[in-house]
């Protein structure tokens, strides 16, 4: 696992994971946007999300020992594997989801109703499981 292209090779379970963390990091966003109007907050809340997301790893990898079992890629849970992936590969996620963080802080300042989060929403949905959706596609 040493490309971006690796991605598609992910279990579709691993993709919905990190889909619906995405998802529920967006709806928790629209909820703090009114809230907190300060021009740190976003970058706050980014640190925030990231720590969460990343402490599980960092505690688990601690536990990782030189006979530890990596699974081939198209194999690997959600659960039991989420540690085990390459460095890059939570640099990236992490990257996406300050993305998505940053994007929906903007567009939830300008327009905080219902809809724009039911269309972000969507939106985010298919970009992060499209990895998914276009190897179904190939097959």
């Amino acid at each position: 696992m040493n490309r971006l292209g690796d991605m598609t090779h992910f279990p579709a379970l691993v993709n919905a994971g990190a889909t619906a963390n995405v998802m529920l990091t967006i709806c928790l966003t629209w909820a703090l946007v009114p809230r907190y109007p300060q021009a740190y907050a976003p970058a706050a809340w980014i640190a925030v999300v990231l720590c969460v997301n990343l402490l599980p790893v960092v505690l688990l990898r601690l536990s990782l020992k030189p006979d530890t079992v990596y699974r081939k890629l198209g194999e690997m849970d959600f659960v039991q594997d989420q540690h085990k992936f390459s460095d890059w590969v939570y640099l990236a996620a992490s990257a996406n989801m300050a993305f998505w963080i940053l994007l929906s802080w903007s567009i939830f300042s300008i327009a905080h109703t219902v809809t724009t989060l039911i269309i972000l929403l969507a939106v985010a949905g298919v970009a992060t499981f499209s990895p998914v959706i276009l190897r179904r596609r190939r097959t």
